[in-house]
């Protein structure tokens, strides 16, 4: 491992030049990032320009595809790795605390500097990653705008709550469902609509089909619609009773808007009001 980590240090020493060429609030702004992990990737992909995105992660162009087309064509992609490190020569990386130690090492190497971006499990969270990844990479105002629209969308929930609170469950045949302190609790609560499994200390839950059919939802959601289409697996997890109670009061939701930190999130949230407005009357059980 030290042989191989001397010898990706020297080819980055040979290939690593210049630098910077601006400055902002007395750092300089990055002009080659990378980012290596699929959150980050959305995230600099809305606030940077492309001309200063050195690469995101294989996962980002159907990603972004699914909230912003476009964004990520014709950049060059990662898969996280050392090596990636050595021919990308960033000068900042975006990461969420998983890259492995020789990727760190290789980073302080070239002199890039690694931002550990959490993980936004509701709606604060979002703007203070906003904030944190807007002034590492001197995008602070656009950091700003974005905060602003996702906040007009929220408020515009808010002051319009539906004349019935809805309850409802992201079930998707059972096991994990999340829970309390979950981004998709904080977006069903937006929406005006009130997360069954959001229990008191528990961020994910699990319900079986005989526990789901005593809660007695209102409508079920289920994720795997990233492109727009439900998944196989979720579709294969329906029990018969709860294919038949359910029958057109199922609702997809992007999972990247419910499991990345983004303004899109309050987007989902207002897709969610509009589904749920739509539902037809509950079936019976026969």
């Amino acid at each position: 491992m030290a042989s191989a980590l001397r010898s990706l240090v020297l080819v980055v020493a040979a290939f690593a030049v210049g630098g910077p060429v601006a400055s902002a609030a007395g750092r300089a702004v990055p002009q080659r990032m990378m980012s290596t992990n699929v959150c980050t990737d959305l995230l600099l992909l809305e606030l940077a320009p492309k001309s200063r995105i050195a690469s995101v992660t294989f996962l980002a162009p159907e990603a972004a595809r699914a909230l912003f087309p476009g964004a990520a064509d014709g950049i060059p992609l990662n898969h996280n790795s050392a090596e990636d490190v050595v021919n990308v020569r960033p000068d900042l990386i975006l990461d969420s605390g998983l890259s492995t130690p020789l990727v760190r090492t290789l980073a302080r190497q070239v002199g890039a500097r690694v931002v550990d971006v959490k993980d936004a499990n509701n709606f604060q969270d979002i703007r203070d990653v906003l904030r944190q990844v807007g002034d590492e990479i001197g995008e602070r105002p656009r950091a700003e705008a974005l905060i602003a629209r996702m906040d007009a969308t929220l408020a515009g929930l808010a002051a319009d709550p539906p004349k019935k609170r809805l309850r409802v469950v992201a079930w998707s045949g059972g096991s994990a469902v999340p829970g309390k302190g979950s981004l998709t609790d904080a977006i069903i609560t937006a929406a005006g609509a009130e997360n069954i499994a959001a229990r008191p200390g528990a961020s994910e839950s699990s319900f079986g089909v005989e526990e789901l059919l005593t809660a007695d939802p209102d409508a079920l959601l289920f994720g795997g619609a990233t492109l727009g289409q439900p998944s196989l697996l979720n579709d294969e997890g329906q029990h018969r009773v709860v294919r038949e109670l359910y029958a057109g009061r199922r609702i997809a939701y992007s999972d990247i808007a419910h499991t990345c930190g983004l303004p899109q999130s309050a987007d989902s949230a207002v897709a969610l009001r509009r589904a749920l407005a739509a539902l037809p009357p509950k079936r019976a059980i026969r």
